[in-house]
């Protein structure tokens, strides 16, 4: 006789009270980044509008500085489920296009969100990843994709690691190597993989930030074009050369 399964234990409606704060209390902080950016997030203007008391806030969050943290996993969470959904949905494409694929899930998600992008990416993303391991894990997540983007390209012979290696100095090539070391799932990629790596994420993310913070020329008014690019051309650079005859 099969033993009928248990259904988990329904969460009580103090844990359902405080997911809902918790919640709210996000949606308030995400609508000031929006506006006014890190800087606008205030836990005094959000006990107002949600008809609570400073210390009510400071109970769920400690701090401003820990409330940010918090939006800053949120943004690399949900960025990193948009481009491992993209990845398993361009599983049948060319690396090329695969990793044209990707880039261009990466950037639409930005324009979507380009407070929570900045954020992330900002400065104070940048602190708070040295310090909060739940945000260095996150960033890690969107981080991944890149690396198994570039593990399907070196698979195929795409990138030409021997000659990125060739022109690498020493002390570069060692700071390389330490980090595979140290660094969980990269341990396969060669020096010259791992410095392609940083290639093509500095003009991916580049390229967002520019368009972002409004930089790039008014009369390039055709950024998807752009856009494609700068992302083709970068994956073109890395190629391996044709060999003679």
């Amino acid at each position: 006789m099969t033993t009928p399964s248990v259904p988990p234990a329904a969460r009580s409606r103090r844990d359902r009270r405080r997911q809902e704060t918790i919640s709210e209390i996000k949606a308030v902080a995400e609508r000031q980044l929006t506006m006014d950016g890190p800087a606008g997030i205030s836990m005094r203007a959000i006990a107002r509008e949600l008809d609570m008391t400073a210390s009510a806030v400071h109970y769920y969050y400690a701090s401003r500085h820990a409330l940010i943290e918090e939006l800053t996993v949120d943004g690399f969470t949900a960025l990193a489920k948009v481009l491992r959904s993209e990845h398993e949905r361009s599983a049948g494409l060319s690396p090329n296009e695969r990793w044209m694929a990707v880039a261009r899930a990466h950037r639409a998600w930005a324009l979507r969100h380009p407070a929570r992008y900045l954020l992330i990416y900002g400065h104070t993303g940048g602190a708070a990843r040295r310090v909060n391991q739940r945000v260095a894990r996150a960033m890690w997540e969107v981080v991944t994709v890149l690396f198994a983007l570039m593990r399907d390209c070196v698979q195929h012979g795409d990138i030409d690691t021997a000659a990125i290696e060739a022109g690498m100095p020493a002390p570069l090539a060692a700071d390389f190597a330490a980090w595979r070391q140290t660094a969980d799932g990269i341990g396969d990629l060669p020096n010259g993989a791992l410095a392609a790596c940083m290639f093509c994420y500095s003009r991916l993310h580049g390229a967002i930030v520019l368009e972002l913070a409004g930089h790039v020329p008014p009369q390039l008014a055709s950024r998807d074009a752009l856009f494609d690019l700068q992302i083709a051309h970068t994956a073109e650079a890395l190629h391996r050369s044709p060999q003679p005859g």
